[in-house]
């Protein structure tokens, strides 16, 4: 990674992403709910939203062309994330400056908008099981870090727009922020070309150069609290930040992971994310039995998993460099998983358990809700055009550089000489992609349904998929990998794909187990698609239909984006695709769409409508190579559709995404008829929504 400066100081860390269709920027301001004023609990986290949707930045136009952003507000920062297509990064880059040195711009109904969304939001964790904040009363009595960085209600009712921007125009400093820029450096010009976008802006001429607000050190105090909405005790201490010691902080997080996930905390947003003081949790009262021998070893693949996505994780990339050295973060975290021995892991148990003082206890005056979700209201605003907006201008023929894409079937090695070999269709034709990147190794597999039951093979995590039998796997390292692989049946393997530096183990890598008792050979049976395609002929054992051409396949994925899109976009917001499903895979059915509905959907999309959507459709699809989960969840979706992909220096995902871009109307309104003579379809969301 490289690190620039911006002529009034944003540091600028640049990661390349060799072959990546999508640009991801962090940026990081220091403007957390410590710096909230007196009086004035959840200014922060109100700005945070402001920043999201009222800023000149391109976040209310980027979901509309497939992007994504989120946003969330610290205890010592705000970070916002914006994934888009890479054709877009300058204006993405150039933008995220602009936020970080504090244009923002929101009027009256925007600020009460957003103040609405907030207020619900306090409410919804207020009633919600969570432990915090609560467990940040518990270890401290500080007036400022014992406070909820949500926000109080009574305060946020009496915030006006004039505190608001007087709030911003005190914490967002360009010499104090932090902008992380993940995109392929080579395709959109190299260094140079990134240097001249952060150059060329027009650098902050106000005085940042005052103290924020004195922040006294967080003292531990503890206490027990009863917390409302909490079912669990949860206990706690502090333990140092990321910049105050950060071995000791990483120490800490090794004995975190000898935890289950739900029974531990490592402050609200996991490890390297506050850099002073945090809180660890853990659940229940009593205390764990003696270290295992697996322990360590778990305690060791947490620390190096980190260290990984410290070099590759631009929210974690950002977080480092804004809060510590980030540089040597990832080193320091590889060097304490060589060197974790049972001892220590012990012995920083013992400590942790000798010193749990602090604890949350439920309330049993409150009535709990698991159904609390924060509030719908902080969806931006349609985009409405305004003088101080700016278009998101895509670079002209912009490609990514070509990756190495490996197609064929799986090969399978008999375990038992005796068992007959699969018949030709079977699990040796089962399609095996592999998109070899610099990113870290993603696996994912669809496995049929031959018992009634998809049982999760050992390295394996299932992933939410209408469909069922879908499963992730996160190997480290190219034994990992070699061992995931090995580790699934011999027969029932649908699609397999991979991406990352070790990808193309999935094409050289067999992966027998035990079989069971052969049976007599049948006919292939194509598995049902899963995404918006109409569903495989019912007869038993059919031949198998024809794979569609990417053209095809892109002109239904349009289709029945543009069926979704009809409503949202006469609503002004941005279209999202996958709604509309096809029956035949396992899962739950939320509701049932008739012909009629579908008709109606489809005679009233609009030229607009197509364009819209076709926007979308694409930009999803590049954004989704951004992100190695995302990226392999796709690319085993259009595989298991049988979207065709070809060995080359082309990644499938975005020969896809070029197709989109290519379709005709005319090719779309075909799919569209087609649609419409389908006897039914589900309205059940994706697993991406």
């Amino acid at each position: 990674m490289t690190v620039l400066r911006s002529p009034d100081g944003v540091r600028v860390v640049l990661l390349d992403r060799p072959g990546s269709g999508a640009v991801t920027t962090v940026a990081v301001a220091p403007a957390g709910w410590q710096h909230d004023p007196w009086g004035g609990q959840g200014t922060a986290h109100l700005c945070e939203h402001l920043a999201t949707v009222g800023s000149r930045a391109a976040d209310r136009r980027v979901e509309a062309i497939g992007g994504t952003t989120s946003a969330t507000t610290h205890v010592d920062r705000q970070e916002f994330v914006t994934t888009a297509p890479a054709s877009c990064w300058r204006t993405v880059l150039a933008d995220d400056l602009d936020r970080l040195r504090g244009r923002i711009v929101f009027d009256g109904r925007e600020f009460d908008r957003q103040r609405d969304a907030v207020i619900d939001e306090v409410r919804a964790l207020a009633a919600s099981p969570s432990p915090w904040p609560a467990l940040s009363a518990a270890v401290t009595d500080h007036p400022i870090h014992a406070r909820d960085g949500f926000g109080a209600v009574a305060d946020l009712e009496r915030l006006t727009p004039d505190d608001a921007r007087a709030f911003l125009a005190r914490t967002f400093r360009p010499q104090e922020s932090t902008l992380a820029l993940a995109v392929d450096v080579e395709a959109v010009g190299g260094m140079r070309a990134v240097a001249a976008v952060i150059e060329r802006g027009d650098p902050e001429t106000r005085d940042t150069t005052g103290p924020i607000v004195p922040i006294d050190p967080l003292p531990y105090r503890a206490r027990t609290l009863a917390g409302p909405g909490v079912t669990d005790v949860w206990r706690a201490r502090t333990i140092p930040g990321i910049r105050a010691d950060p071995h000791r902080h990483l120490e800490w997080v090794a004995a975190a992971s000898v935890f289950a996930p739900r029974d531990v905390r490592v402050g609200r947003a996991g490890p390297v994310a506050v850099a002073d003081t945090e809180i660890l949790a853990v659940r229940g009262e009593g205390r764990p039995a003696a270290v295992t021998e697996t322990d360590p070893g778990r305690a060791r693949r947490a620390l190096l998993g980190l260290a990984d996505r410290l070099r590759h994780d631009p929210v974690l990339v950002a977080r480092a460099h804004a809060l510590a050295d980030g540089s040597a973060l990832s080193t320091t975290a590889r060097t304490l998983a060589r060197t974790l021995t049972p001892r220590d892991l012990r012995n920083r148990l013992t400590e942790l358990y000798d010193t749990l003082d602090a604890a949350v206890v439920p309330d049993p005056a409150a009535a709990p809700s698991g159904t609390a979700r924060p509030s719908s209201r902080q969806a931006p605003l349609p985009p409405t055009p305004r003088a101080a907006d700016r278009r998101l201008h895509a670079v002209p023929d912009w490609r990514p550089r070509p990756v190495s894409t490996t197609v064929g079937p799986v090969p399978v090695v008999p375990v038992v000489p005796a068992v007959p070999a699969a018949p030709a269709g079977a699990v040796g034709s089962t399609p095996a992609v592999a998109v070899r990147t610099p990113a870290p190794t993603r696996l994912s597999v669809r496995l049929a349904d031959t018992s009634g039951v998809v049982v999760t093979p050992p390295g394996w995590h299932p992933v939410a998929d209408t469909g069922g039998g879908r499963f992730r796997a996160a190997p480290l390292t190219r034994d990992e990998a070699v061992a995931a692989l090995r580790s699934l049946p011999r027969a029932g393997v649908e699609t397999l794909c991979a991406v990352g530096r070790d990808a193309e183990v999935v094409t050289v890598v067999s992966s027998p187990s035990t079989p069971t008792a052969p049976t007599a050979p049948t006919a292939p049976f194509p598995p049902a698609p899963t995404a918006p395609f109409p569903p495989a002929p019912t007869a038993p054992f059919p031949p198998g239909p024809p794979a569609p051409s990417l053209a095809d396949a892109a002109a239904d994925w349009v289709a029945l984006g543009a069926l979704n899109a009809v409503a949202r976009l006469g609503a002004g917001l941005p279209p999202v695709v996958r709604v509309l499903r096809v029956p035949g895979r396992r899962g739950s059915v939320a509701a049932l769409v008739s012909p009629n509905e579908i008709a109606a959907a489809a005679a009233a999309v609009t030229a607009e409508d197509l364009a819209a959507t076709r926007a979308f459709c694409s930009g999803q699809a590049r954004c989704a190579t951004g992100d190695p989960d995302t990226h392999v969840d796709l690319l085993t979706t259009l595989t298991a559709l049988g979207v065709p992909g070809v060995s080359g220096p082309t990644d499938p995902v975005l020969a896809f995404a070029d197709a989109v871009d290519a379709v005709p109307d005319d090719a779309v309104r075909g799919a569209l008829a087609a649609l419409v003579d389908t006897a039914r379809l589900t309205n059940v969301m994706s697993e991406t929504g």
